[in-house]
């Protein structure tokens, strides 16, 4: 977790949309749905990120919060976990998989099964990166910015 605080820090200065932390009972929420409709667990570092920001969008990535929310007066609407895995559920070549994010060219995903991050290019559906950990996937975004 002390590596999720660093780079939420360095990134915060970066410009990147943060939110307050998630409530215990909205991430239960989550975990009971995406349980219940068979998707997956969510996993224990994804939920600490939760505790600390309820989401994150910055340079073009989202990170999925346990809600929606609304900024600039409407203009905007960070994307909530159980909203975007609905949008995915149909998705054959997804199934199984946490939708927990997107970038510009990716899907970011947890595979609970086998127990890992995975980015997924948006077009072909191929896993081309694989993170042990949430960490390493916010890492592996912001690492241009942390070794400044």
């Amino acid at each position: 977790m002390r590596v999720l605080v660093q780079v939420l820090k360095k990134i915060s200065q970066d410009y990147a949309i943060i939110y307050p932390p998630a409530e215990k009972e909205e991430i239960q929420l989550v975990i009971e749905t995406l349980i219940h409709e068979k998707a997956g667990f969510l996993p224990t570092d994804y939920r600490e990120f939760l505790c600390l920001t309820d989401g994150l969008f910055w340079n073009g990535i989202e990170f999925f919060s346990t809600r929606e929310h609304e900024r600039d007066n409407g203009a905007f609407t960070h994307r909530a976990i159980l909203a975007m895995q609905a949008v995915f559920y149909a998705n054959q070549n997804l199934k199984g998989k946490i939708i927990l994010g997107l970038a510009p060219e990716e899907i970011i995903a947890y595979d609970s099964k086998r127990r890992e991050y995975q980015l997924i290019d948006r077009y072909s559906y191929t896993v081309f990166v694989k993170f042990p950990s949430f960490a390493d996937v916010l890492y592996f975004y912001a690492r241009n910015v942390l070794d400044k």
